[in-house]
Parts: C-alpha cells; sequence; structure tokens
C-alpha cells in the first residue's frame, strides 16, 4: 500500500493499520497507484481517483492479539489462510 490517509500519509506507518484501511475503506488498482518502492514527496490526494476494486472482509491479528503471535503461528496462519501482513 503506497499512500494511507489512515496511517501516517504516504510517510510510512503501520501495517496493521493498512489492513485496517483495506477493511474499512478499499484497495485500488496497480494501474491507478503503481508501487514505487518510496513514498517521499507523494500526497494521497494523487489517487483519490482510483476506483474501488477489493475490500478486506476481515482482519485480525495471528495469535489473536498484538504481540502474542509466534514464528510457528505465523507459518500456520500461511499454510491455512495465505499470505499475511507484517513487519521488522
Amino acid at each position: 500500500m503506497t499512500c494511507n490517509y489512515m496511517n501516517e500519509g504516504c510517510d510510512g506507518g503501520w501495517p496493521h493499520f493498512n489492513v485496517f484501511l483495506a477493511q474499512n475503506g478499499h484497495m485500488v488498482s496497480e494501474e491507478c497507484a503503481p508501487y514505487l518502492s518510496k513514498t517521499k514527496g507523494d500526497q494521497c490526494k494523487n489517487y483519490e481517483k482510483c476506483q474501488p476494486i477489493a475490500k478486506i472482509q476481515q482482519s485480525y491479528f495471528v495469535g489473536g492479539s498484538w504481540g502474542s503471535t509466534t514464528e510457528k503461528k505465523m507459518m500456520k496462519e500461511i499454510l491455512r489462510n495465505g499470505a499475511i501482513n507484517g513487519d521488522f
């Protein structure tokens, strides 16, 4: 996610807020909002005309709450449900 007005705009932020926005807002296409591997100087208004193409139905923390996950729980989650959102 390149630009998220709920998550420090285009200057970084927290991955779980990206999922929150995808669940409470929507996702847009790569064509309309291409990933540029940088966000410095970008502005959310550059993407306001992008049409919604997807929405997350439900988000949750692997392990049940913030900080409760383990490497094993993450591996099981990926095996059962696919990709997860994370940070370092």
